[in-house]
């Protein structure tokens, strides 16, 4: 007897043990379990994915990631029977680079009232973004009685990130004016490059760790313009980012009056641009349709 005994309770520890082993943590902690709505249970090895390896899965979209700051992506598919989505989990190195990712992707914003954080919603896919995390949801079965289960594997998911916090960045963007959701966030050439195109490179010298700020404007003076602006950690290096933009302007955009801190220039469109640099500052105003005085 005192062996069985023994035996069932070295079963018991090791089972214990065992399931204690398994338990996930990190970011696999964070990804829903089996039965999360209902019947739908993990389909296949949650996979990871670090900056090494980001363009094995991601094919042609992996600069945009890396450049804002990229730590792990985790990657779980769930199935229902014939209906499978798989949800995407992408850790950033802080709240500015995932918001600077969702901007760049979301589009126009279509929001599902399941969900409280910021996000965009439809039949194929929820896109969002809390603290340093951005989440994608694919309906990779497709078809529209599969969409319904979406915003609730992106809640699950988004109930166990950490508390959102403000991006600082963009209240350096001015308010009047503003065109609503055309606030982007840059951290490099990959980014600059959506908006337009100053220079081969790293025209602006952010290194990917300078953040800029875009959006779009239109007042009675000026009409619809793009505004970037960059806050350098020093004068002294706002002004060398401003100097080698300077010489190192796109050979499409001809330079119309250069200063010391401005350049006007004219852009293939036969629109203008400004580029100025004022203390730890340089801005950009692209797109305008007269040459500024």
């Amino acid at each position: 007897m005192r062996y069985g005994v023994l035996a069932a309770v070295t079963a018991v520890v090791l089972a214990s043990g065992m399931a204690h082993a398994q338990k996930p943590s990190g970011d696999a902690a964070m990804m829903p379990g089996d039965g999360f709505a209902g019947a739908w249970k993990k389909a296949g090895p949650m996979k990871t994915f670090t900056s090494a390896d980001l363009y094995g899965y991601i094919d042609g979209g992996a600069e945009a990631f890396l450049e804002n700051g990229f730590e792990q992506l985790t990657v779980q598919k769930y199935r229902d029977g014939a209906n499978e989505i798989s949800v995407e989990l992408y850790r950033m190195t802080d709240p500015t680079a995932a918001r600077g990712i969702y901007l760049a992707r979301c589009g126009k914003e279509t929001p599902d009232p399941a969900l409280k954080e910021r996000h965009t919603a439809n039949r194929h896919q929820v896109l969002l973004q809390r603290h340093r995390y951005y989440l994608m949801v694919n309906n990779t079965a497709g078809g529209a009685a599969n969409a319904t289960i979406l915003p609730k594997a992106a809640q699950a998911v988004a109930a166990q990130l950490p508390a959102d916090v403000p991006v600082a960045a963009l209240n350096l963007l001015p308010k009047p004016g503003r065109t609503t959701a055309s606030e982007r966030l840059i951290r490099g050439p990959v980014g600059l490059q959506a908006i337009f195109t100053l220079g081969d490179g790293d025209i602006l010298q952010q290194n990917n760790k300078v953040t800029a700020v875009a959006a779009d404007y239109t007042d009675a003076a000026a009409g619809a313009y793009t505004l970037i602006i960059v806050d350098y950690p020093t004068p002294a290096a706002a002004a060398a980012a401003f100097t080698y933009a300077k010489g190192h302007l796109d050979s499409y955009l001809k330079a119309r009056t250069t200063t010391a801190a401005k350049l006007v220039f004219e852009d293939y469109e036969k629109k203008f641009g400004i580029l100025t640099v004022t203390g730890a500052r340089v801005e950009a105003r692209l797109h305008l349709a007269k040459a500024p005085q």
